[in-house]
C-alpha cells in the first residue's frame, strides 16, 4: 500500500530544462486551448496564473468545451471564454476564434490539449501567431503503455507539463502558479439550501464523497465507500454523496448502505460541485474530476487510485492511496476492464485504510492549494 501525503506522490523530479529560452514581448492576447476533460481543465489554473503573472496586460482567452466553462468563469486570470459547442466542427470554430480575436493586434496560441482537434485549429489559425504546445508524455511511454507492454509512472507532474509550455511561450523561467478553484457565490448558497433540505446539520463537519469515475478500473467498490461513510457518521460528521445523473444508482447504493448519509446525485452540475466544496471539511473520491475540484478548493482529500498513477499530482495536505503491484498502474486514463482479471489495485485497498486517512485529514484541517 502506498499512502502518499505531505509531498508529491511517486514524483520523479525532472532535470532542469535544457531549452534555450528567449523572452518574447507580451502579445495583446493569448488563446489557450484545452477542451476537456474536467480534471485536465481544473489543472489549467496554475498555468493560467503563471501566464497572467508573466504577462499581466495580456488578455487570456480560453477555448474549451462549453460543458466545462463554469470551471474558469470566475478565474481572475481569464479575460474571456470561447466555448466550443457540442457538434461544432473545427472550421466553424476556427472562424469564430478568428472573428473574436480580430480586435487584437498581436495574438499567441498556447495549446494545452494537443489533440486532433487542436492541431487542426492551429493549422486553420494565422501562421503568424506564435504558438507553444504542451508535451503530454514521452513517445516511448505512450506506445508501451498503450500496447500493454509496460506500467506507467509519471516522470513529471501534469501541471508541470502545462507550465513548461507556458515558459516556452513567454520565453523565460517562471514561478509556478497556484492551484485554485473559483466557485460562484450563488452556487455556494444554492448548495447550502440543498444540504439543508436533505437534512444536513451545519453544526456537524461535512464529508463529501464521489464514488463514481468514468472507467471501471478507477471505481473503488460502493460498499467500501459506504463503510467509510458509516465511520464518518459515527464520528460526528454528516456525509453527502454526489455524482452525475448517470451515477445515481451507484450513489443510491452507497447511501442505502450508509444510513443517515445524504444523496445529491444528479442535482449538482459542475458549477454546483464547485459550490459544494467550500462547505466540506474533507472529501473522498476516486481518481476523477471531483477529486481535482476538491484539491483545488483546498478541501483535504483522500483519493483512491487503481489503474492510474497518483504521481502526476501534488498531495501536500491530502492523501493518495494506491497499491504497489507489478501490473499497476497500467493506464493513463483508466480501462473498462482489468487486463489481469483481478482488479487488486482497487480490491486491496481496505475501507479501514481509507477511514484512517480521512480521520487524519479531518483533524489536520484545510489543505494548501499548491502546484496541481
Amino acid at each position: 500500500m502506498t499512502n502518499a501525503g505531505d509531498g508529491r506522490a511517486g514524483e520523479v523530479v525532472p532535470a532542469p530544462s535544457r531549452r534555450r529560452l528567449a523572452p518574447r514581448a507580451a502579445p495583446d492576447a493569448v488563446l489557450v486551448l484545452r477542451f476537456s476533460a474536467l480534471g485536465d481543465v481544473m489543472l489549467l489554473a496554475p498555468a493560467l496564473d503563471a501566464l497572467h503573472q508573466a504577462w499581466p496586460t495580456t488578455r487570456i482567452i480560453v477555448g474549451l468545451a462549453d460543458a466545462f466553462a463554469p470551471v474558469l468563469t470566475h478565474d481572475p486570470a481569464v479575460a474571456d471564454l470561447l466555448p466550443l459547442t457540442k457538434g461544432e466542427g473545427a472550421i466553424a470554430y476556427a472562424g469564430r476564434l478568428q472573428q473574436a480575436l480580430s480586435a487584437y493586434h498581436t495574438v499567441a496560441i498556447l495549446d494545452l490539449h494537443n489533440s486532433v482537434r487542436s492541431v487542426a485549429l492551429r493549422a486553420l489559425l494565422p501562421l503568424r501567431w506564435p504558438r507553444s504546445v504542451w508535451q503530454k508524455r514521452e513517445f516511448i511511454a505512450t506506445v508501451g503503455v498503450g500496447l500493454g507492454l509496460k506500467t506507467w509512472r509519471a516522470e513529471r507532474l501534469h501541471a508541470d507539463r502545462y507550465h513548461l509550455a507556458v515558459e516556452a511561450l513567454v520565453g523565460m523561467t517562471l514561478p509556478r502558479g497556484r492551484f485554485r478553484a473559483f466557485a460562484d457565490p450563488d452556487a455556494i448558497a444554492q448548495c447550502r439550501a440543498l444540504l439543508a433540505e436533505a437534512g444536513h446539520d451545519p453544526g456537524r463537519p461535512l464529508v463529501g464523497m464521489a464514488p463514481g469515475a468514468r472507467w471501471a478500473t478507477k471505481r473503488w467498490p460502493a460498499e467500501r465507500f459506504a463503510a467509510v461513510a458509516r465511520e464518518a457518521i459515527g464520528a460526528g460528521c454528516d456525509v453527502v454523496v454526489q455524482g452525475s445523473a448517470d451515477e445515481a444508482g451507484l450513489c443510491a447504493e452507497v447511501t442505502a448502505l450508509a444510513g443517515g448519509s445524504l444523496n445529491l446525485s444528479g442535482r449538482l452540475d459542475i458549477a454546483g460541485l464547485l459550490g459544494l466544496m467550500p462547505l466540506c471539511a474533507a472529501f473522498v473520491a476516486n481518481d476523477s474530476g471531483p477529486m481535482h475540484i476538491a484539491r483545488a478548493s483546498g478541501v483535504p482529500t483522500v483519493a483512491i487510485f487503481g489503474s492510474t498513477d497518483p504521481g502526476s499530482f501534488v498531495w501536500e495536505g491530502h492523501r493518495a492511496l494506491s497499491v504497489a503491484l507489478p501490473c499497476a498502474p497500467c493506464s493513463f486514463y483508466g480501462r473498462a476492464t482489468c487486463p489481469e482479471g483481478h482488479l487488486r489495485c482497487l480490491g486491496d485497498i481496505a475501507a479501514d485504510t481509507v477511514w484512517d486517512a480521512l480521520r487524519s485529514l479531518l483533524l489536520t484541517g484545510p489543505a494548501p492549494r499548491l502546484g496541481g
